[in-house]
């Protein structure tokens, strides 16, 4: 099923497969699996694992958890209270000087109490 915002006609063209990245992060992707209509990509989130609060490894496991959580048609926050690296990628920003997002640490806050 194509998403709302990414279907195009291949005219015949055999599909492929997305291959994404540029500021990808756990955060991000439940929107744009939403927009595309699967998750079938090839996620080169190098900020999204490396930048991760807690190891690359972390953000690494962060980036599949945000899949099963738009999989499953779940709400962010309430995933992430099962899910810690999730969780933890709320307070994971490149964008941000201190590498903290100001948005995600408040999320924090409320996913920890």
């Amino acid at each position: 099923m194509p998403g709302p915002v990414y279907y195009q006609k291949w005219y015949g063209m055999k599909p492929t497969t997305p291959i994404i990245s540029g500021g990808m992060n756990a955060l991000r992707l439940p929107g744009f699996f939403q927009n595309l209509g699967h998750g079938n990509v090839i996620n080169t989130s190098g900020g999204g694992s490396y930048g991760h609060i807690d190891s690359p490894a972390a953000g690494a496991i962060s980036l599949r958890q945000s899949y099963e959580c738009w999989k499953a048609g779940a709400d962010p926050i309430e995933f992430a209270k099962e899910h810690k690296e999730f969780a933890r990628a709320f307070e994971c920003s490149q964008g941000m000087p201190t590498n903290c997002s100001r948005a995600g640490a408040r999320s924090w806050a409320s996913i920890s109490k």
